[in-house]
């Protein structure tokens, strides 16, 4: 009888174990079946996954788009159920590589790869993109723009934030990360005890560098003159202290401001905050972040001929106003004549990357 069940179990055990490979198989998806977003309709997204809404998507393709126009590098964002058995980054290299991301030459691509049931992130940065995205530039990206939002469901608000950071740092734009250093308003004793914590600490949460930056802007600072402990004043109290602009910056709420004063010697300074998502941009007139920017569609483009936006930019602060007509893109249309997505079908044009980039689980 023992011989006899340990035989029907090591059956049931077997078969339980070809279900699991099975069940796996049929989630994933290979490398070579995933579309080609260039070829299937001539835009940079592909959800396979379904993760993302549609506005979502359709201001990705918004946004790459621009970059493309602006500066030729070209971005895929890729979102598939699983990785058919590869790590995140195997899969990131071999997919750039297959679609060949970027401009042939300038190898200016990049791959945002987020595996939902794997709950993995890539960003594949070609060669070209190296310097201005380097391995650990990118890594922190991901931990203060992306992996938070994961974290608390909001997928579609961290591939946005992320998208935004990426194309930002690709345009040489300036974009906030969590400093190493801290402020010089500060004696060495206590940030050396908290940081110490705070680093260990990182790998196991990215909630750690949230309340450091929460640490940070509230903690208590000494006056650099007279060296009192200073206080941070009240929203009310702040907008005697702060100029036209910065007050309707903070009323729009595209920018927060902090005012510290010493009440010693009165001595005050002022802590600038963008916000990490706002409709306004920095003025070109006066330079406070309260320009809008409205986009009309005259004529839409289609596979075979460009279309036409108008575009109205007005300053909330100053006389700036400006419009001007923009042109959209031919939508590009494959010459294949079949769905494959392999190798020489690809429309982007021809990039390589070495591997580098960063990766993170949430």
């Amino acid at each position: 009888m023992s011989s006899t069940a340990a035989g029907l179990r090591k059956l049931v055990l077997a078969s339980l174990a070809v279900m699991l490979v099975l069940t796996a198989a049929a989630g994933a998806e290979p490398l070579t079946s995933i579309p080609n977003p260039r070829v299937r309709d001539g835009t940079w997204v592909t959800d396979m996954a379904g993760a993302l809404a549609l506005d979502t998507v359709a201001r990705l393709n918004a946004t790459i788009t621009d970059l493309e126009r602006a500066t030729g590098a070209e971005m895929a964002v890729v979102v598939i159920k699983s990785l058919d058995g590869l790590s995140v980054e195997e899969a990131a290299n071999k997919l750039f590589a297959l679609w060949g991301i970027g401009k042939k030459g300038k190898d200016n691509g990049l791959l945002l790869l987020w595996s939902t049931g794997d709950r993995r992130v890539r960003v594949e940065v070609g060669y070209g993109l190296e310097s201005v995205l380097p391995d650990g530039k990118v890594g922190a990206i991901l931990d203060a723009y992306v992996i938070p939002r994961f974290r608390s469901a909001q997928f579609d608000a961290g591939i946005l934030a992320g998208v935004d950071t990426l194309v930002r740092a690709v345009r040489h734009e300036a974009i906030e990360l969590p400093p190493p250093a801290t402020e010089s308003y500060e004696t060495q004793t206590g940030i050396r005890t908290l940081w110490i914590p705070l680093v260990t600490a990182v790998p196991a949460g990215l909630a750690s560098i949230i309340g450091f930056r929460r640490w940070r802007r509230l903690r208590r600072r000494r006056c650099p003159q007279c060296h009192s402990m200073m206080a941070r004043l009240g929203e009310t109290e702040d907008d005697a202290l702060l100029e036209e602009g910065q007050r309707l910056e903070e009323r729009i709420a595209s920018v927060d401001y902090d005012v510290w004063k010493c009440p010693t010697c009165a001595h005050h300074f002022t802590l600038r905050y963008p916000k990490w998502f706002s409709k306004y941009d920095q003025c070109p007139q006066c330079h406070n972040r309260t320009k809008s920017s409205t986009q009309t569609t005259i004529v839409a483009a289609t596979t075979s001929s460009s279309g036409s936006a108008s575009v109205e930019e007005r300053c909330e602060f100053c006389s700036f106003h400006r419009e001007y007509t923009k042109v959209l893109p031919q939508i590009t249309q494959s010459s294949s004549s079949g769905s494959s997505s392999h190798g020489s079908s690809s429309s982007f044009g021809g990039g390589r990357s070495g591997g580098g980039g960063a990766s993170r689980g949430y």
